[in-house]
């Protein structure tokens, strides 16, 4: 069955500065847009984005425009992964939902970073998921999927195959910032999103790109979220 996704990548990912994991996403890419499949993908800032909104926070800056710094941060990743891919992308990133909409109707894959203040990629990704009637949003982050709590702090931690977004909400409650820069899995926009939406979500581990598909059919390793 042919697909639309939007894969949104965590901006942890570019911090590695390896791009072997960039080639590995051009592959999988390719080999989906090849079978008749629709990609768009949003970027997160990562240490680029923490850097400058570190800095400017220490001088004062207000958190609009430190939101700006993590924006631009974004849309620099997501200019890696456009000329990553060549001509199998969309040249020009967006920096609207209206021009992400304009962009996707070229058939092209679409690559994003962020879009406005108070507004984080997760919030984008689902956005453009909605946008574009996408069957399913996937967050590709460093963690397996989504876990019963924080496995950063608990090591009897355990992995949930399959939630829906209200016992998300609950794991996420008191866990998230609405700070620049501290946006994790899908902040409390992106759930509302994917709920009015129906949107599936899957949250899988950025380090089995090269198994999106089989993530994809439930034979890998993941966690599937669905809308309450």
């Amino acid at each position: 069955m042919l697909m639309k996704l939007i894969l949104k990548l965590s901006g942890k990912i570019f911090d590695e500065e390896d791009p072997q994991k960039l080639l590995t996403l051009k592959e999988v890419v390719k080999e989906l847009v090849n079978e008749g499949n629709r990609v768009g993908i949003v970027t997160g800032g990562g240490s680029t984005a923490r850097k400058y909104i570190s800095l400017a926070r220490k001088m004062g800056s207000n958190e609009a425009y430190l939101d700006l710094l993590g924006i631009w941060a974004s849309r620099l990743n997501a200019y890696l992964v456009v000329f990553s891919l060549n001509d199998l992308a969309y040249m020009k990133v967006p920096e609207s939902l209206e021009d992400f909409i304009q962009a996707w109707s070229y058939g092209k894959v679409v690559v994003t970073g962020g879009f406005q203040p108070g507004q984080s990629t997760a919030a984008v990704s689902a956005l453009v998921a909605e946008a574009s009637n996408a069957d399913l949003l996937i967050i590709a982050t460093n963690v397996d999927g989504v876990y019963d709590r924080d496995p950063r702090i608990y090591k009897d931690a355990r992995l949930l195959t399959k939630i829906n977004t209200e016992k998300l909400k609950e794991i996420l409650e008191g866990t998230q910032s609405v700070k620049a820069g501290t946006y994790e899995l899908l902040d409390p926009m992106a759930i509302k999103i994917v709920e009015r939406s129906k949107i599936k979500v899957i949250v899988m581990n950025y380090n089995k790109l090269g198994k999106l598909k089989d993530i994809i059919a439930g034979k890998e390793i993941s966690t599937l979220v669905e809308p309450e």
